[in-house]
């Protein structure tokens, strides 16, 4: 199984995919904000990056071990907020956007000590320079269409 959880398009990001099975929640205000999850046998950390009350939102994904489970649910209040960010630093994590609490799209990113607002702003970047790749991808094949039809 990888290292990284394996979402799914659709899956609510607090259940990120169907063989994803809940373990705990951690914050909570009227949906899941953080909480731990295990997918083929590994745990991982979920978070709520930006847009917790909004129709779209950032979520990020990290493989945790036991001592740091521990660890966060020993936590409550700001000092639980600082330890999900520390796990959140210096490790390979699968960052998702939702929209209308459904996961649209997501990519692994390397993250560093930027912090969730960091960390959204850079995912939200990627997914702009991925999606001008798309449109510049797309603009190539239909020039290529006007020469072959042509």
């Amino acid at each position: 199984m990888s290292d990284l959880l394996l979402p799914e398009q659709g899956a609510r990001p607090w259940l990120p995919a169907g063989n994803v099975s809940p373990i705990e929640t951690l914050n909570e205000y009227d949906i899941p904000l953080a909480g731990l999850i295990e997918q083929g046998g590994t745990n991982y950390l979920f978070a709520c990056l930006l847009g917790e009350m909004e129709d779209a939102n950032i979520w990020a994904y990290a493989r945790v071990d036991a001592p740091e489970i521990a660890y966060l649910r020993s936590l409550v209040d700001d000092q639980l907020s600082a330890a999900i960010d520390e796990v959140l630093t210096n490790r390979m994590l699968i960052v998702a956007m939702a929209g209308d609490y459904e996961l649209d799209d997501w990519m692994r990113i390397d993250a560093g000590i930027e912090g969730p607002v960091g960390l959204a702003g850079r995912f939200l970047d990627l997914m702009e320079q991925r999606i001008e790749e798309r449109r510049r991808e797309v603009q190539a094949l239909e020039r290529q269409k006007e020469l072959t039809s042509r």
